[in-house]
C-alpha cells in the first residue's frame, strides 16, 4: 500500500491576520498566498512549508508550535538573525538527531526550524527512545 500522507501544515491562532502576514513576509521570507477578510484568515508559503492562521480563536493566540524541516538550518538562522527575528533558546545539535533553533512569531507562536543530522539514526539508538 502506498503512503497516502502528502504533508501537513499548522493553523495558528493570531491577533491580526494582516499583521501576521506582513511579519511572515518581511521577517521570515514567506510569500503571502491568500488573505480573507471574513472570516479573517491567511495562508503563507515558503518552499513546501505552508502556514495558515486565523483570528477565530483569540483565547489561544500564541499557543501554536510548528516544526519546519529545511535543507540547511544554518543558512536560515543567519538570514533571520540579520532581520532581527526573536530567537528562543539556542541553535545546536540535538540528541534526537536534528540541528535546530526556535523563533517566536509576532503572536508568540513557536517555529522550530532544523535539518536532520547525518548521524541521526545513531543518536536515536543511543537515546532514551521508547
Amino acid at each position: 500500500m502506498s503512503e497516502q500522507f502528502q504533508g501537513a501544515n499548522p493553523i495558528f491562532p493570531v491577533k491580526s491576520v494582516i499583521e501576521t502576514a506582513k511579519y511572515f513576509e518581511k521577517k521570515l521570507g514567506f510569500n503571502i498566498e491568500v488573505l480573507w477578510e471574513s472570516p479573517a484568515y491567511g495562508v503563507v508559503k515558503r518552499g513546501a512549508a505552508v502556514i495558515e492562521f486565523g483570528e477565530g480563536r483569540q483565547a489561544h493566540v500564541g499557543s501554536g508550535v510548528c516544526i519546519i524541516q529545511v535543507e540547511n538550518a544554518d543558512d536560515i538562522y543567519e538570514e533571520w538573525k540579520a532581520k532581527g527575528v526573536e530567537f528562543v533558546g539556542d541553535f545546536s545539535d540535538r540528541d534526537y538527531g536534528s540541528k535546530d533553533f526556535r523563533v517566536k512569531d509576532n503572536n508568540g507562536n513557536i517555529l522550530i526550524v532544523g535539518h536532520a543530522l547525518v548521524n541521526k539514526s545513531e543518536l536515536l539508538r543511543k537515546g532514551n527512545v521508547a
